[in-house]
């Protein structure tokens, strides 16, 4: 089975499931912090012009706009989802590019930008390949954000390595899921990602649950390094 292309396929197919839960609330950790977490991480950047990889409907190039008054531009590898987005948005800069659309190197833009985010949007094994190909669309003091699942967050008794996993949103009643599979990357491995793409680590941040004290996310901010990856 290629997974890569089953990761894909997935977000299309749950697309519209994506869209009511992001504008329903029925994420709980958004609230509890991750949504402010993202926010906060760009804003301490001021950019200018934001791409935002994996918008799905689009909230945060909606909300980065609202509140920080930056040009932002959408992109997803669903249509589905980026209709949503525009439907939601209609003056808005959203477009369907997959990733490996942008990995092959045939996608470019208007301009670079001074941050370019990941908001649980890097789920795929070859996450350095993507990585880099998004380098030579950062401006010249333009970072990376991104903000995933932290390494931590596995139930007890699961393997803390790095690997291919499935979710299959049982916590999501009754709305007709399809099973996503995902690649899980230890803490460790997150820096050797953020190396192998050849980017350097600005800052780590966890995010913390007020209620119990346990990360809700991990959050790296990453610059283009100086000279070549190891």
């Amino acid at each position: 089975m290629d997974r890569t292309k089953a990761l894909a396929s997935s977000w299309e197919a749950n697309a519209g499931n994506w869209t009511r839960a992001v504008r329903e609330r029925l994420i709980p950790s958004r609230d509890a912090g991750t949504d402010d977490a993202i926010l906060a991480a760009i804003s301490t950047h001021s950019p200018r012009r934001l791409l935002d990889v994996g918008c799905g409907e689009g909230w945060l190039c909606r909300q980065s706009v609202q509140t920080l008054g930056c040009e932002a531009t959408g992109i997803d590898g669903s249509s589905q989802l980026i209709a949503d987005a525009q439907c939601a948005d209609p003056n808005g800069r959203y477009e369907v590019i997959t990733y490996q659309e942008l990995m092959d190197g045939g996608v470019s833009f208007e301009a670079p930008f001074d941050v370019i985010v990941f908001n649980y949007a890097l789920f795929d094994e070859d996450a350095p390949s993507l990585l880099a190909a998004i380098r030579p669309h950062l401006s010249a003091m333009g970072v990376v954000i991104i903000q995933t699942l932290h390494p931590w967050s596995l139930e007890q008794g699961q393997d803390y390595r790095d690997g291919w996993r499935n979710e299959d949103f049982s916590a999501f009643e009754n709305q007709n899921w399809t099973a996503m599979p995902w690649y899980f990357r230890t803490l460790s491995s997150w820096h050797q990602v953020v190396r192998t793409a050849g980017l350097a680590l600005l800052k780590l941040e966890e995010p913390m649950a007020s209620f119990n004290g346990q990360p809700l996310s991990l959050l790296l901010t990453c610059e283009c390094h100086e000279g070549d990856p190891d």
